[in-house]
């Protein structure tokens, strides 16, 4: 609950928080984790810059998405008026491919950074990433 203020109060303490949508759980998107809510302030400590560049490209493009998908599922939208929402809704399938996953899965993080890098291109080389530990290499990616 966003109103809820020991919640809040427990974001704030925290390293940061996933935040849980059931509207996306309500669409079959699994793990239901809203990125746009979703904070992690030991990112930048754990992961290379190419990599936050990334991230950060692919949280922009989800928002810009976001934003404008009842323009385009009314046909309102003009294809070439906007750009980002044209980057957006060329890259959608591949970013919600990206953030889904069964609850098994296992991805090892080279594999989720070359993802990653398809979707907003860096410098992302997993093999080179000075961050990487064989504690990273089998995380469940969400």
């Amino acid at each position: 609950d966003t109103n809820d203020p020991v919640a809040d109060t427990a974001r704030g303490i925290l390293d940061g928080h996933f935040f849980l949508s059931r509207e996306l759980a309500d669409s079959g998107h699994y793990p239901a984790i809203d990125i746009e809510k979703s904070i992690s302030r030991v990112m930048p400590k754990v992961s290379t810059r190419e990599h936050l560049m990334s991230a950060r490209r692919v949280k922009q493009l989800y928002s810009r998405y976001m934003r404008g998908r009842d323009l385009v599922s009314m046909g309102a939208y003009v294809a070439g008026s906007d750009p980002e929402l044209d980057a957006a809704l060329q890259m959608w399938p591949k970013i919600k491919q990206f953030l889904q996953q069964d609850m098994d899965d296992r991805v090892p993080m080279p594999e989720t950074l070359l993802e990653l890098d398809a979707i907003a291109p860096s410098q992302v080389d997993p093999a080179a990433n000075p961050n990487s530990s064989p504690a990273l290499q089998n995380i469940r990616r969400v």
